[in-house]
């Protein structure tokens, strides 16, 4: 997956502009896409450049004028090619597990700082992912998003499990 397959997936379900795309990429996605603000616009004018995408400008007046991205057929194509390809493996980069793992060379109260602050983090991602899910229902989901959140969820439930029993074992 890479960032193109984000923006003509958003752009697949409706025209929007950069900072809608942004924001989207920033609440809704970034639990299971590490997508980043700088390359949005970026990424925006090569599908411009390649046809994927069309830039209509929005003239204001007393504000800036306002680009709105529509995917194009070619876009649309390239975006449902990648739905259909194979998936990729999942990657997970975690500092605190490389820490975790090399925590030998730690004393017990170093190993539970760690843990303690991963737990609080990661019971802070469930909340916010919970209350967000319950918001994003109530605006519409289609069943499909639906399973993509309660996905993230459940990793937020089994690690804190996992970590608290952790706890228990120090």
């Amino acid at each position: 997956m890479q960032g193109k397959d984000v923006i003509l997936g958003l752009l697949n379900s409706q025209e929007r502009t950069g900072y809608e795309i942004r924001e989207i990429i920033e609440t809704r996605l970034k639990y299971f896409f590490d997508g980043t603000a700088g390359m949005i616009y970026p990424t925006l004018k090569k599908l411009e450049k390649e046809g994927k995408v069309k830039k209509n400008v929005v003239y204001q007046e007393g504000r800036p004028n306002k680009n709105v991205f529509t995917i194009t057929e070619e876009g649309r194509s390239d975006f449902l090619r990648y739905l259909s390809s194979e998936t990729d493996e999942e990657i997970l980069k975690s500092d605190f597990l490389v820490r975790i793992y090399f925590g030998k060379n730690l004393n017990s109260p170093q190993i539970r700082t760690i843990i303690l602050q991963e737990i609080e983090r990661k019971k802070k991602n469930l909340s916010d992912l919970q209350v967000h899910f319950k918001k994003w229902q109530e605006s519409g989901m289609d069943p499909l998003q639906t399973i993509a959140y309660k996905y993230g969820i459940a990793y937020y439930e089994s690690v804190l499990k996992v970590l608290s029993e952790s706890l228990d074992l120090l």
